[in-house]
């Protein structure tokens, strides 16, 4: 019986440090821990990448894409079906965690289960046979996540971060030397299937060998029926969230084929790493903040127009500069065989401009006590990923590409809507704070990309890309500071106080 032997669950946990100080000096360092856990988990998957790129095939990557969409969809309702729950409750019993320990494991394994069963049939029904055998492997995770989900919440509602960080960094870099030994053995994608279990499982085991005490195998209806109330809507909402990428590329791999969804699987993972090492700290010190200023609408105003304004003048110049210099960057990183994924990863880069002004909205629905509000935004998103990749998507990855755009100009377009009516902030005055970056960054790349067309063409990847960095590092802030020197001087501040408060 798991956690036999080991003390249970006391009766019952507080759901904050107790003590003002306390809890401020317990919140700031969790923050830290949050900070590197984010920022450590992007690089450690990023060197893996670097290694997965010269070992496999371009279809490997495509069939573990796949498979990844799959699990990683049915993770969530394993994660976070009785996560919130048993951090938001007044008492978390022993019958809390207990029943959700037992519930999630259970869900975990029959998850699984359902894999096993129709991997076959789905991979037929998509036309990828290759993936039936990779998603039923794969699936074993979801048993690891299951142990798993009870214990991360109760580490969560004690603020403690730093054993999240550790096992998360335990499950990553294990998984990863395990996953690139097997690649340089010639494992294929089987390499990729053993990093994804090994990850989960490297660090549910490190998180029950940390964990003072531990849940036992039981099961307690009253409890379970009152975080499920809960639990059930919070985790429609995170599925949601998580379903667009991953329905887009199924389609992909159904429509276009595994050639088609390595290029683009590799195209996101190298673009979505860079932007969630930002997103992921950006937004842990944005929802205190706004929640704060509820019922203060001109505070409210000024503090998100200083957020968009500063987080789009620091980001937008390395994503633009990821846009032109895409192809030196494939080259170098990933190896010429994946020069067809180059311009991918630029449109992605200039894509997430609009990630930024965005990244915002959810903290501030959440602080408002509004967190379903962008139900119908990502259930319409879905629906035109679906229809477009049907219409439009089919034909070519460039019109594959053409639909995930669109899908984003979409989501763009009700964002603001919403943010609108939630904080009576109109839609232009949302923007306003990126537009000057956004034409500082566009004006620096096109300086770049002439110099890369007429001076730096004769010079080989390595040379050209290191010149057209050392450019572009020049011509952004001298061109911003031309424009708003008000706003570099605000730049250099926010970085000075940052650096000040993190010594």
């Amino acid at each position: 019986m798991p956690g036999s032997g080991s003390p249970a669950i006391p009766a019952s946990v507080p759901a904050e440090p107790p003590g003002p100080p306390g809890a401020r000096s317990a919140a700031a360092r969790s923050l830290r821990w949050t900070l590197l856990e984010s920022c450590g988990l992007s690089g450690l998957s990023f060197v893996a990448l670097l290694f997965f790129s010269r070992y496999l095939s371009v279809a490997e990557f495509g069939i573990a894409a796949i498979a990844i969409g799959i699990v990683q969809l049915l993770t969530v309702p394993v994660d976070l079906l009785f996560h919130d729950a048993l951090i938001r409750t007044g008492q978390a019993t022993a019958r809390h965690v207990d029943s959700a320990f037992t519930a999630s494991l259970l869900l975990g394994a029959s998850l699984a289960g359902i894999c096993w069963l129709l991997a076959d049939g789905f991979s037929g029904l998509i036309g990828q046979p290759e993936a039936g055998p990779v998603l039923r492997w794969m699936s074993l995770s979801l048993l690891a996540s299951g142990c798993a989900s009870a214990l991360v919440a109760m580490q969560r509602r004690r603020l403690q971060f730093r054993t999240l960080a550790l096992r998360s960094m335990i499950g990553r870099v294990g998984s990863a030397l395990i996953g690139i030994g097997l690649a340089v053995a010639g494992a294929g994608v089987w390499s990729l299937v053993a990093q994804q279990v090994a990850m989960v499982g490297l660090a549910t085991l490190a998180l029950w060998a940390m964990a003072p005490e531990k849940p036992r195998f039981a099961l307690a209806w009253p409890e379970l029926r009152e975080m499920l109330r809960f639990g059930t809507v919070a985790t429609f909402f995170s599925l949601l969230a998580t379903s667009t990428q991953r329905v887009f590329m199924i389609a992909v791999a159904a429509l276009l084929g595994s050639q088609a969804a390595g290029l683009l699987s590799l195209a996101f993972r190298a673009v979505d790493m860079l932007r969630d090492i930002v997103g992921g700290a950006v937004s842990q010190l944005s929802l205190p903040i706004f929640a704060r200023l509820q019922g203060r609408p001109a505070d409210l105003e000024r503090s998100f127009s200083a957020a968009v304004r500063l987080t789009t003048a620091a980001m937008y110049p390395l994503f633009a500069g990821l846009a032109v210099c895409s192809a030196e960057v494939v080259e170098l990183a990933f190896g010429a065989r994946w020069l067809p994924a180059a311009p991918f990863v630029a449109l992605l880069a200039v894509l997430t401009f609009q990630f930024f002004p965005r990244l915002f909205s959810v903290p501030i629905y959440n602080a408002a006590g509004r967190p379903a509000l962008p139900a119908a935004a990502l259930l319409a998103q879905i629906a035109f990923v679906v229809v477009g990749m049907l219409l439009v998507g089919r034909f070519s990855l460039e019109a594959a590409a053409a639909v995930w755009a669109g899908r984003l100009a979409l989501g763009l377009a009700i964002d603001l809507w919403l943010l609108r009516r939630v904080t009576g902030i109109g839609i232009a005055r949302q923007l306003s704070g990126a537009a000057w970056p956004a034409l500082a960054a566009l004006a620096m790349a096109a300086i770049v990309y002439v110099a890369k067309l007429h001076g730096l063409a004769a010079y080989g990847p390595g040379l050209r890309l290191a010149l057209m960095v050392a450019l572009g590092s020049v011509a952004y802030p001298a061109i911003l500071w031309l424009a708003r020197p008000g706003l570099v001087r605000e730049l250099l501040a926010f970085a000075g106080q940052a650096l000040h408060r993190g010594r």
